[in-house]
């Protein structure tokens, strides 16, 4: 069944705690399918996800951490808002009905079992008894915990509090599903699982924002992402588009070769393409500023017979590769 969109916006949103600026200006649209957050710790990702969910808003920070309450002279400024197909989220019982959320924390009971967990959640949000035991039938086996579903939380593994976690956010069929950090913990297969159902999430027209650190974690579930650095949106596109921005830095190859000496000769009697070259064991790691036209000169070298290559691989595709240009 296909779900009307949900737009998130945040608009010109700033957030402060104190004197320290989380958030400056953000300006962000997310639509269907799934969208990475992505940054190191200390980018502002758990503040904007805070925002998104209803749990703090633009601004100055009012909220006490350790007891202590944050002030600061930011509070007079504007700082912008965060909706959800223009409604206010913050306090907001409408708009926070329509959004799950995966926290980074587990605030998990440990002496209930997974299904009194999940069916204490559902009458929460207000199902019927029997439609909330079976709606927590169904997630304990979407999330592949059926067979632990009579087990205690305080006995799960790390990964297996994650799915549950994950489980409670899809119980009400939310149309927002924000996930901070969800891999954590999680061995290669259920890594996998989980993958594959937010990736499906997203395919039913769900507006999913996933959060993490872990670059290839986040490639491995979206194409569309948005860096995050310094509380400031560094780029937000495909990860084709983000990567088109590397084409005003030299990128790096690497060609291996029985005979490095004899290719780099070759390479560099052209002039202008080579800006740095490196000799390894049986290997050439160049730099250039036309990564694609160097391809092409070492593939018709071996063509002719004038170098002997074995492969030829770019080092700069990967997303973490392309987060450090952008930072540097």
């Amino acid at each position: 069944m296909t779900r009307p969109p949900a737009k998130l916006r945040l608009n010109k949103v700033s957030r402060w705690y104190g004197d320290v600026l989380a958030l400056d200006g953000i300006d962000l649209e997310l639509g269907p399918g799934v969208t990475g957050l992505l940054g190191p710790n200390g980018a502002g990702k758990s503040t904007l996800i805070r925002l998104v969910v209803g749990l703090a808003s633009p601004g100055a920070g009012t909220e006490t951490q350790a007891g202590v309450k944050l002030t600061g002279a930011a509070s007079t400024a504007s700082s912008g808002t965060v909706t959800l197909d223009g409604q206010i989220i913050r306090n907001n019982i409408e708009a926070l009905a329509r959004i799950g959320y995966v926290p980074d924390g587990d605030g998990l009971y440990e002496e209930q079992t997974a299904r009194r967990f999940l069916v204490d959640q559902a009458r929460l949000r207000g199902f019927l008894p029997a439609e909330g035991a079976r709606r927590a039938e169904e997630m304990l086996v979407r999330v592949g915990l059926a067979d632990a579903a009579d087990r205690r939380a305080g006995g799960f593994s790390k990964g297996m509090r994650q799915r549950l976690k994950l489980a409670q956010a899809m119980l009400h069929d939310p149309d927002v599903l924000v996930l901070d950090e969800p891999l954590t913990g999680l061995d290669p297969v259920m890594r996998r699982d989980y993958i594959r159902i937010v990736r499906a999430l997203g395919d039913e027209g769900v507006t999913v924002l996933v959060s993490s650190h872990v670059l290839h974690e986040i490639e491995a579930m979206t194409d569309g992402i948005v860096l995050l650095h310094h509380g400031q949106v560094l780029a937000e596109g495909t990860v084709p588009s983000i990567r088109d921005l590397l084409d005003q830095y030299a990128r790096r190859i690497r060609v291996t070769t029985p005979a490095p000496r004899e290719l780099a000769r070759e390479l560099l009697q052209h002039d202008g393409l080579v800006t740095a070259l490196e000799l390894v064991e049986d290997a050439v790691i160049i730099e250039t500023m036309g990564p694609d036209r160097m391809c092409s000169l070492v593939q018709d070298l071996a063509a002719s017979e004038r170098a002997r290559v074995t492969t030829v691989e770019p080092l700069d595709e990967d997303l973490s590769s392309v987060f450090a240009y952008l930072v540097d």
